[in-house]
C-alpha cells in the first residue's frame, strides 16, 4: 500500500505567492553549469519587458541593457531562479515593485533588490502558513565553519594580502559578524558621520554611472538623478537600505583600520566564536 497521503484541501494562495512558490520549484540561478542557458533566458525575459511596456529601444541600448542586467542577476540574484526573474519582471512592468524610472538597468536592479528582499520574504510567508508542512528534514548547516572562513578573509586584510580600501563585502557578510560579537563600536556621532559618507558614495557613484553613459551614448539608460537623491534625502526605504548597505561597508573597513595588534584582534574574534558555538 502507498504511504505517501495526498492532501486534496489546500487552501488557497494568492496570485503573486502562487506564482512565487511555483518559480521556488525550479533550479537556482547558481546551480546552472551552462552559463549561457542563463544569459539567453534573461535575454530573452528583458525583450519581454520592453514589448510589454510598448518601449522603443535603439538595439545598442538593448544590447546593453541585457548585458549589465545579466551580470548583476548572475553576480547578485543567482539564489532566485530563472521563473523568479520573470515573475518579478512582470510584477514591475505592471507597478507592483515601486517607482519606474524607464526602461534601464536601474529600474530593473531596483525590480529584483525589492523582489528578492521584500516580495519573496512575504509571500514565503503565506506559503508556509497556508500550504500543508512536508516531513521535516533536518539540515545540518556549519555555521561556525562559515564564520570561520570570514574570520580568514578578515585576516588576510589586515596583514595586507587583500587590500582594505578596495574590498567590497559583499552582502554584509564580514561586518555583520563583527557587529555579533561587539567588535563594531561607534559613537554616536561617528554612526552619523559614517551614513553620510555612505550617502555620498552612493551620489558619486549614481553620478558617475550616468556620466559614462552619456560618454557611451546611452542616454536612455540615464537614472533620474533628482528624484534618486530627493528620495534619499526624504527617507525613502528602498533609497535608505542601498545607503545602509554601504554604510556597513565602510563601517567594516574603519573597524579594521582601527586594529593595531592584528594577532591579537584575530584571537580574540576566534575565542568568541569558539564561546558561541560551544555553548550549543
Amino acid at each position: 500500500m502507498n504511504n505517501i497521503v495526498k492532501h486534496t484541501n489546500i487552501p488557497a494562495l494568492s496570485p503573486v505567492a502562487r506564482d512565487i512558490y511555483s518559480a521556488s520549484k525550479k533550479p537556482m540561478i547558481k546551480s546552472f553549469d551552462d552559463i549561457n542557458v542563463v544569459v539567453n533566458s534573461i535575454h530573452v525575459s528583458v525583450n519581454k519587458v520592453i514589448a510589454d511596456k510598448g518601449v522603443r529601444m535603439e538595439i545598442d541600448d538593448i544590447n546593453y541593457l541585457k548585458k549589465s542586467i545579466s551580470l548583476d542577476i548572475i553576480r547578485d540574484f543567482s539564489t532566485l531562479s530563472l521563473e523568479d526573474i520573470n515573475v518579478c519582471f512582470s510584477m514591475g512592468v505592471r507597478g507592483k515593485l515601486g517607482d519606474y524610472y524607464g526602461i534601464n538597468v536601474a529600474t530593473l536592479y531596483q525590480w529584483l533588490d525589492k523582489y528578492k528582499n521584500e516580495v519573496l520574504p512575504m509571500a514565503n510567508g503565506e506559503i508556509y502558513d497556508k500550504m500543508p508542512k512536508p516531513m521535516e528534514i533536518e539540515t545540518k548547516v556549519d555555521y561556525k565553519a562559515f564564520d570561520n572562513s570570514l574570520v580568514k578573509t578578515i585576516q588576510n586584510i589586515l596583514i595586507g594580502e587583500i587590500e582594505l580600501n578596495n574590498y567590497n563585502d559583499y552582502g554584509n557578510v564580514h561586518y555583520n559578524l563583527l557587529d555579533k560579537f561587539n567588535f563594531i563600536q561607534f559613537t554616536p556621532d561617528e554612526k552619523i558621520e559614517i551614513f553620510n559618507r555612505a550617502k555620498d558614495v552612493v551620489k558619486y557613484n549614481l553620478t558617475k554611472k550616468n556620466l559614462s553613459l552619456i560618454e557611451q551614448g546611452k542616454s536612455i539608460q540615464v537614472i533620474n538623478t533628482e528624484k534618486f537623491l530627493n528620495e534619499i534625502e526624504i527617507n525613502s526605504k528602498t533609497k535608505n537600505d542601498i545607503i545602509i548597505i554601504e554604510a556597513k561597508k565602510i563601517a567594516f573597513r574603519d573597524c579594521l583600520s582601527r586594529i593595531e595588534n592584528t594577532e591579537k584582534f584575530i584571537e580574540e574574534l576566534t575565542q568568541k566564536i569558539e564561546e558561541h558555538y560551544g555553548k550549543k
